[in-house]
């Protein structure tokens, strides 16, 4: 069986969306701003960032991160550059001690498996592979930037699919989120794995799987594997 990794979100952070990573950040960081206000900034960030060439292919991800925050901070009106740092420096913390996990499992997977990466990602995504020394495990990416298309629209796995030449029933699909992972993959017949940090009281039913660390992958056994 072939697996469909999202990126953001699920191999980086664990399973944690980035909007609450960096919120956590900004409470550590002791930036006192409201959850709302800090949302919207959040999302015009994110809007931007998709839609103006503002992100380098070369850009590694403390580039991407580093500008994302400065854009934050504009748009908040907060003009402290110590502050910034030290968010970065925990986010950065974060994802490299998850990655190290990350790598662990993803190289011991690539052993048995072919691996893809279907990502929305700013157009830099094997920058930050090859940065993270994760690109050796995928066989194709697959990144929003670059094909023109976003998740949730199913056609972006339709496209992973199509240009590996696998059938849906064939392909495990991995990522944190419901609504850009685990509904459009079902829809297409992919069996998919839902990663939680903190199992939900009840599962959808989209979901085959629900982990809570991408550790337990190891331990999954799908019909056709």
């Amino acid at each position: 069986m072939s697996l469909i990794f999202d990126y953001g979100g699920t191999l980086d952070t664990g399973g944690i969306h980035w909007a609450d990573l960096i919120w956590q950040a900004y409470q550590q960081a002791g930036i006192g701003v409201g959850h709302d206000i800090y949302y919207s900034a959040y999302v015009d960030t994110e809007r931007r960032l998709g839609q103006e060439p503002i992100i380098r292919p070369s850009h590694t991800f403390p580039d991407v991160l580093r500008t994302k925050l400065q854009m934050q901070f504009e748009a908040l009106s907060i003009n402290d550059g110590k502050r910034q740092t030290q968010v970065l420096d925990l986010l950065l913390n974060h994802v490299q001690r998850t990655l190290e996990q990350t790598r662990t499992v993803l190289q011991r997977l690539a052993q048995r498996h072919t691996l893809i990466l279907v990502s929305n990602f700013y157009g830099n995504l094997p920058s930050v592979l090859r940065d993270y020394e994760l690109a050796p495990f995928f066989s194709d990416v697959i990144e929003s930037a670059a094909v023109g298309l976003r998740k949730p629209d199913p056609a972006i796995f339709r496209l992973a699919l199509e240009h590996n030449r696998l059938l849906p029933e064939d392909v495990l699909v991995v990522g944190d989120s419901m609504k850009n992972d685990i509904l459009p993959a079902h829809e297409l017949g992919c069996p998919t794995v839902w990663l939680q940090p903190s199992l939900p009281a009840t599962v959808p039913q989209c979901a085959t799987y629900c982990i809570t660390h991408l550790a337990q992958l190891l331990d999954l056994h799908p019909s056709n594997g």
